[in-house]
């Protein structure tokens, strides 16, 4: 039980860094594209997976204890009212994480240190990556109610 708990605790940190940090990287070539830059293909992959891996180190600690935080106060406040409560809970708690933890970084440090969230576009679409987490996590985690039930 504890195993499967970590697995589904690992799955959805690691999955919300991936999307993040690939949202991340295509904000921001995408604003190289407003201004007339070209980016092939290969070159939007390449610094995709490169932005993944390299943020990694940084991003995805954050994550975790913004997640392993808001996970615990989900699970408290499922047990309280229902089971039915973790499929909307957990990807909430996520989008919170995520967005707190950003939030945070920018009144510590006065920048967005994660350049694809400078614009309330992609600000947001980085809590929708924590979202994700936090869905797989519903769905993942020991005692999950099954989709059909």
């Amino acid at each position: 039980m504890i195993a499967r708990l970590l697995l589904a605790f690992a799955v959805a940190v690691v999955a919300t860094e991936i999307l993040a940090a690939a949202a991340s990287t295509q904000f921001v070539l995408a604003r190289l594209v407003e201004l007339d830059v070209r980016v092939p293909f290969d070159v939007r992959l390449a610094t995709t997976l490169r932005d993944v891996v390299g943020m990694a180190g940084t991003y995805l600690p954050i994550i975790a204890i913004g997640q392993a935080i808001a996970f615990l106060l989900c699970a408290a406040v499922v047990r309280r009212l229902s089971p039915l409560w973790a499929r909307i809970g957990y990807p909430l708690a996520g989008f919170c994480a995520v967005t707190v933890a950003l939030a945070l970084m920018i009144q510590l440090f006065e920048i967005t240190p994660v350049a694809g969230a400078r614009s309330v576009t992609g600000f947001l679409v980085q809590g929708l990556a924590g979202a994700v987490g936090g869905w797989l996590f519903a769905r993942l985690r020991p005692g999950a109610v099954p989709a059909g039930g």
